[in-house]
């Protein structure tokens, strides 16, 4: 999904997550990545860490959407935002991290999610 965004301004994005084995109780940490150049791919140490919000476990809460698991980041100019970006075309990505299972270790997921134009 393309998302368009103003530099001036401070808003929160999301992505849903699905789970196909495990669920969010074995979600260490997310994070998301943004890049200019289409052929850049990030590596784990390059993600912002960001919030992992449960719209199954808690549909009310203030940035949930009942039913969903988002990766939810604030980007813009604003203090406290977890990133900003400058005009641009972005192509974003998310990472999950999951703990390990017994002597399995855990895994680090990377998806290309969208695009953020940034005007």
């Amino acid at each position: 999904m393309a998302v368009e965004l103003y530099s001036t301004a401070t808003e929160y994005t999301s992505n849903a997550l699905t789970f196909t084995r495990g669920g969010p109780v074995n979600v260490t940490a997310v994070g998301v990545y943004h890049t200019t150049d289409l052929g850049e791919i990030p590596a784990v140490t390059d993600f912002t860490i960001v919030q992992l919000v449960n719209g199954v476990a808690s549909p009310d809460g203030p940035l949930a959407q009942d039913g969903v698991i988002d990766v939810v980041a604030l980007i813009g100019p604003a203090v406290g935002a977890d990133l900003a970006l400058t005009p641009g075309t972005y192509q974003r990505w998310v990472l999950v991290q999951t703990e390990g299972v017994d002597t399995r270790p855990g895994e680090d997921i990377i998806r290309k999610a969208d695009t953020i134009t940034v005007l």
